[in-house]
C-alpha cells in the first residue's frame, strides 16, 4: 500500500508539474508575444497517457479540473521569464518555479530554471488565445508517461 501511496503522490505532483508547464505555455491565437504577458490561471487539463502507463492507469486519457488537480498559475512577464506557482488538492505546500519564454508564431517555448531542469530541456507548445481563456497543447517525447497535454487557464 505504501508504494501505491507514494506513486499516486508521485503522480499528482507530476501531473500538476506537467499541468502548470502546459498552462504556463497555454494561449494566443495572435502572433504578437505581448498577448501572452499577464496572469494566468489553470482552469482544467487533459493528459493522454503512453500506451504502457494507459494500461497502469486502466484509461487512455484523464481530465482534471482545478477542483480536482489543484491550484495553479503563471505569469508571463515582458522580460520573457516566467513564474509559475501550483498546489495539490488540500496542500497547503506551494511550489514555485521559474524559467524563461519565447513565442515565435503560435508556437512557445519555455525552459525551466536549472534546479527543476538540470538538463536544459525546452518545453514546446502550441497555443491559442480566445477572448481571456488561453489552451495550450503539448506533446512529450518517450519516454515520458504523459504523451500529450491540453491545458485550459484564464487571464487573471
Amino acid at each position: 500500500m505504501k508504494i501505491q501511496s507514494t506513486f499516486a503522490a508521485f503522480t499528482v505532483k507530476a501531473l500538476l508539474v506537467i499541468t502548470c508547464i502546459t498552462v504556463g505555455f497555454a494561449g494566443f491565437s495572435k502572433c504578437d508575444a505581448q498577448s501572452i504577458v499577464g496572469k494566468w490561471k489553470g482552469v482544467s487539463v487533459k493528459n493522454y497517457f503512453s500506451d504502457a502507463y494507459a494500461k497502469v492507469m486502466g484509461k487512455q486519457m484523464e481530465e482534471k479540473t482545478v477542483k480536482e488537480a489543484g491550484n495553479s498559475a503563471i505569469e508571463f512577464r515582458p522580460d520573457h521569464t516566467f513564474i509559475m506557482t501550483f498546489s495539490a488538492v488540500n496542500d497547503p505546500e506551494v511550489t514555485t518555479m521559474k524559467g524563461t519564454w519565447s513565442l515565435t508564431g503560435d508556437q512557445l517555448k519555455s525552459t525551466l530554471e536549472p534546479k527543476y531542469n538540470p538538463q536544459k530541456m525546452t518545453t514546446a507548445a502550441t497555443i491559442s488565445i480566445s477572448g481571456n481563456t488561453m489552451v495550450t497543447t503539448a506533446v512529450m517525447q518517450p519516454p515520458s508517461r504523459i504523451i500529450k497535454s491540453i491545458s485550459t487557464s484564464t487571464r487573471m
